[in-house]
């Protein structure tokens, strides 16, 4: 079996475990895997981030770049999303990534970038639970899934808020390696959800 690439996006105001909780069930897998089943980056919209309310200051694998794409691109939220979809400048790459990119998921508000470029359209979709409201005013075709952890649309995978990036992350883990491998990170976690 080949290595899938995860690129977890990281920006400004990112909240910490929308992106910590996908890193760790993916390294995690792949620590317990006997093929190395992903080669995880984490990737910046510049060299530097900082983390919402923590103000911890992390630097991504790499900086986001047009012309790469991913087996799975991973776009957590956080307040730092609200500026990104009035931001063109951003939005472009990352339409870019994400057409490259086999595909999508997205935990809490990052769900709002994927519904500013259109690739929510007619589809079901969830985000944080306070922010379901800003969801459907980026796109009102959107059927609002509230209430639920994750939706999957295929190509599109959307969680609500914090730590339901978790539990999509691990769903993705068992659709990808299996129910055991699946089982085994979630304990190997001692994640019970």
């Amino acid at each position: 079996m080949s290595k899938k690439t995860i690129g977890i996006l990281l920006f400004d105001d990112v909240e910490l475990l929308d992106f910590a909780g996908p890193l760790e069930v993916f390294t995690s897998a792949n620590y317990l895997s006997q093929d190395d089943a992903y080669d995880v980056k984490t990737v910046g919209l510049k060299n530097k981030i900082i983390v919402s309310k923590s103000l911890l200051e992390v630097t991504p694998s790499e900086v986001i770049s047009a012309d790469k794409g991913y087996d799975l691109f991973l776009i957590p939220g956080g307040f730092g999303t609200r500026p990104i979809i009035k931001d063109e400048g951003v939005l472009s790459p990352l339409r870019s990534v994400i057409d490259n990119s086999k595909r999508t998921a997205t935990v809490c508000t990052g769900s709002l970038v994927l519904a500013k470029l259109g690739y929510l359209k007619n589809k079901k979709a969830t985000s944080h639970h306070l922010a379901l409201d800003v969801l459907q005013k980026q796109d009102e075709t959107i059927e609002i899934c509230k209430g639920e952890r994750f939706i999957d649309n295929g190509r599109f995978v959307t969680s609500a808020g914090v730590s339901a990036g978790i539990d999509m992350s691990l769903y993705i883990v068992e659709q990808e390696l299996g129910k055991k491998a699946r089982d085994t990170t979630a304990s190997y976690m001692e994640y019970l959800g």
